[in-house]
């Protein structure tokens, strides 16, 4: 739980005050003066109006760094550029010329409390969602909404998709507060603590609208009448909203990406029925927004498309991967069931690529999914996959899947992969 304070601090030289103490104070309470410096940030935000000022603080070290390697395209995300060691040494060496002057202290005292500006930045969205909450909710003790530990399938797991999530009022727990929030922003904590906190995906800061409108999959949990905890959530964006793909955006559609559509894969895309022309012809291209532009433009009906991104998986540490699956199998269905055909997907999770190669093993004519490009990302240690789920076959595969089948699924890929099959 974020601290919320009065507003005390009046004017911009008591902000600069506070942020002077901050950062030349040694006290080793760090979590108390994370909360300080959230505060005094939030104060600062207020009085200057400067509502952008960590955007505009990444943006000036980006540029930076441009400039020393004369490249615009960096290699690697916002989290690998801006904790590299060139960043660091930038950061503790230079001034952000053209800046306000605080800009710089709040960047130290981010460094010094947070070790990085981003860390910062997200920790600074999660204060304003739970502040904002704490002002006209009751605040709930964070282990009152006691759970079993058992990974079984029962009455108790709730899931539906949600048209427009903006308009959804209805109250929850998270796993990550212990303040009860609103649909929408309990969906918004729970995507900036699983993929901006935990898996550095900071590039998310920029669209975190998205996180709070829109269409959306919930899987939640509900015990003896009290207040459901959310578990999981997804983004499901439409043919309709292309424009907004994360497939469409520009990290997505580098030269970074190779390509790997085998004659499996055309066959399953030729077979599947969905896809006007024969859709040999893909295997030429070379570059990845190619590929995606014509592979869209094959399909015989948009209104079949979907994106499903934001997949936000939390709770019990020992129960995420339970979390996990039935997020995947409810999700399916539900997509399948509301005629939503082709599901483009951004995957790196190992365990959902795990079982999905499984079930690709076991179907010959009809692959469930289908894996268009990858690419390391540079300083992370997973490969990440830009693919699509074909809901239907997938669904039929997932209604006689227990939790139990999926990880031995799971396993068994880990172990072929081991030894050089379907590696």
């Amino acid at each position: 739980m974020y601290l919320l304070k009065e507003k005390s601090l009046n004017d911009s030289a008591h902000v600069e005050l506070e942020l002077k103490f901050l950062l030349n104070n040694s006290n080793k309470v760090i979590k108390n003066k994370q909360n300080e410096l959230l505060y005094t940030i939030d104060t600062y935000i207020d009085i200057s109006g400067n509502i952008d000022i960590f955007q505009r603080i990444v943006s000036y070290r980006i540029k930076e760094i441009e400039n020393s390697q004369n490249q615009k395209n960096l290699k690697g995300n916002l989290y690998t550029i801006l904790t590299s060691d060139e960043a660091k040494k930038n950061i503790s060496e230079n001034l952000l010329f053209g800046l306000p002057p605080l800009f710089r202290l709040i960047e130290n005292c981010a460094t010094k409390y947070f070790d990085n500006i981003l860390e910062c930045w997200a920790n600074y969205e999660c204060y304003k969602i739970t502040s904002k909450a704490s002002q006209t909710q009751n605040i709930h003790n964070s282990g009152y909404f006691a759970l079993s530990n058992t990974c079984d399938e029962d009455d108790s797991y709730k899931y539906e998709i949600v048209n427009n999530i903006e308009n959804d009022t209805r109250l929850f727990h998270t796993s990550f507060s212990n303040v009860a929030l609103d649909l929408p922003s309990a969906n918004l904590l729970i995507n900036i603590e699983t993929f901006i906190k935990q898996q550095h995906w900071y590039e998310m800061l920029y669209c975190l609208d998205v996180s709070l409108s829109s269409e959306h999959f919930v899987l939640y949990q509900e015990k003896n009448g009290e207040l459901p905890l959310l578990l999981s959530t997804a983004l499901i964006q439409r043919w309709n909203n292309q424009h907004k793909w994360l497939t469409f955006q520009p990290f997505f559609q580098t030269e970074n990406w190779t390509i790997e559509l085998s004659n499996e894969k055309l066959n399953t895309l030729n077979n599947c029925g969905m896809y006007k022309d024969n859709v040999n012809c893909l295997a030429q291209e070379k570059e990845i927004k190619n590929l995606d532009r014509k592979m869209l433009q094959s399909v015989k009906n948009k209104d079949l498309v979907c994106e499903i991104i934001r997949m936000a998986i939390s709770g019990k540490n020992e129960k995420l991967n339970f979390t996990l699956f039935l997020t995947l199998k409810y999700l399916t269905i539900e997509l399948s069931n509301i005629g939503l055909k082709i599901a483009y997907t951004i995957v790196e999770q190992p365990s959902i690529l795990g079982f999905y190669r499984s079930v690709n093993s076991e179907n010959c004519e009809i692959s469930p999914y289908v894996s268009v490009c990858s690419q390391h990302v540079e300083g992370t240690k997973l490969k990440t996959y830009q693919g699509i789920v074909l809901t239907d076959v997938m669904s039929k595969i997932f209604k006689e899947t227990n939790f139990r089948s999926y990880n031995k699924r799971i396993i068994s890929m880990r172990k072929l992969e081991r030894i050089g099959i379907h590696g």
